[in-house]
């Protein structure tokens, strides 16, 4: 039998003519292959096996847990960590099945007494979704431990300071002093005492608020707030802040008699000590205040100096910080006056015989300042000026003018002022 030689060039040419001509006959393949895939999928159902990494785990029962005087001991991030789930699905749902579709929790719910527990992980996914096969891992170790309730004291501390011209009352100052914590009995009997701590820094108004708290062991080691069960109790903290100024104490407007002292003296300065001092108000009120006065201080006929005690007068709308009574020194004397004897003459003292000495200015004008009791009475013949050459050369010196006056108790005391301080001295031998 003869067999047809086939021709491939025509071959070649009818497949090429097949694939690029006939669109509508490819089209027609194509929805027939999608057709038989959707059959397939929703008629067969395939089932396919996930693995779900990070699935998130969870407690079951704590609340009825915690009910019957237990409650869970440790990190609870430790214990609740990521668990992998197996899941057997349909591929239809297989890009459904996710870590957010899987739940994964650990039952409390069979627990009578504290101990140390290996309780199985359980798994679930919606059951429209497909099963959960396995967990991995499949068990947990949880400590239970005995819920207790225990009150602690607290204290308040602060840190920081306000800003100037502020001030905070701490004898308003109310805060919590007492708080009940609750946990496991392993870790709050360990707990002696707690502390709150409130930054003044920034702060010009009243601080009302509440503030975490630290708690401590009898170590004053800090004991980590992870323990405690429920809502973490707070410190609520009340301390009223001010306005505060400092103003000066007006100690001469409060001064009586001041022109009736004994006969010629005079007051030469009243301070109070303290000097200034503080207080605290509505910072209108605080504006209008540039200092304080004191009752009135009688120092009639007065002639010595003395300390005495002077009462503030508090303005209205404000608060002293500081005591009322103040120390007044009265600093009284004698009125200094001054007296000018005018050209007198300029005595040489400590002449050796049959010397010769001259002064190029013979006489010069002397100012007396002092007591009033003293200067008064001086009269011409009570002063001196001179030179003293005692044991000098023949020649020629420029020496100083010397003052004498009554006495040498007198001559200390006076301040004096000549017109002329030193004079030019020759001293001849005849």
């Amino acid at each position: 039998m003869n067999i047809p030689r086939i021709d491939k060039a025509k071959l070649l040419a009818g497949l090429k003519s097949f694939f690029t001509k006939n669109t509508a006959l490819k089209v027609i393949a194509l929805v027939f292959a999608l057709l038989l895939w959707g059959y397939v999928l929703t008629d067969q159902k395939p089932v396919r096996t996930k693995i779900v990494p990070e699935v998130a785990t969870s407690f079951d029962g704590e609340a009825e847990l915690n009910a019957q005087g237990f409650c869970i001991r440790g990190d609870r991030s430790e214990i609740l960590q990521n668990v992998t789930a197996t899941v057997r699905t349909q591929i239809t749902n297989y890009a459904y099945v996710t870590a957010n579709s899987v739940t994964a929790s650990i039952s409390l719910r069979n627990i009578s007494e504290a101990r140390v527990y290996d309780l199985p992980i359980q798994a679930t996914v919606n059951s429209s979704l497909g099963v959960v096969q396995s967990v991995s891992p499949g068990t947990v170790q949880v400590e239970i431990d005995t819920l207790v309730t225990k009150t602690i004291p607290i204290t308040t501390s602060f840190n920081g300071e306000l800003p100037d011209g502020y001030w905070a009352d701490m004898e308003a100052l109310s805060t919590t002093s007492r708080l009940d914590i609750t946990g496991p009995k392993t870790d709050i009997s360990n707990v002696t005492h707690g502390e709150c701590v409130v930054d003044l820094t920034d702060k010009t108004s009243t601080i009302y608020s509440t503030f975490d708290v630290t708690f401590y062991d009898k170590n004053n080691n800090v004991v980590s707030s992870e323990i405690i069960i429920g809502t973490l109790p707070t410190s609520t903290v009340r301390l009223p802040i001010y306005p505060m100024k400092s103003v000066p104490v007006d100690v001469e407007s409060s001064l009586v008699g001041a022109d009736n002292l004994a006969a010629n003296h005079e007051i030469v300065k009243a301070v109070a000590t303290p000097s200034t001092i503080r207080l605290v108000g509505d910072q209108a009120v605080l504006d209008k205040i540039d200092s304080v006065q004191l009752e009135p201080i009688a120092i009639n006929g007065l002639d010595a100096t003395m300390t005495v005690s002077g009462e503030l007068l508090v303005p209205d709308g404000v608060r002293l910080l500081d005591s009322t009574t103040v120390s007044i020194l009265l600093e009284i004397r004698e009125m200094v006056i001054s007296q000018t004897f005018e050209q007198l003459e300029i005595q040489v003292h400590g002449i050796q015989s049959k010397a010769n000495v001259t002064l190029d200015i013979p006489a010069a004008d002397l100012t007396v300042e002092g007591r009033y009791s003293l200067v008064s009475i001086l009269s011409r013949s009570d002063v001196q000026l001179f030179v003293d050459v005692t044991g000098l050369t023949p020649g020629v010196y420029q020496l100083p003018v010397s003052v004498w006056v009554r006495d040498e108790a007198a001559t200390i005391e006076l301040t004096t002022t000549l017109s002329v301080a030193e004079v030019t001295v020759t001293i001849d031998q005849p």
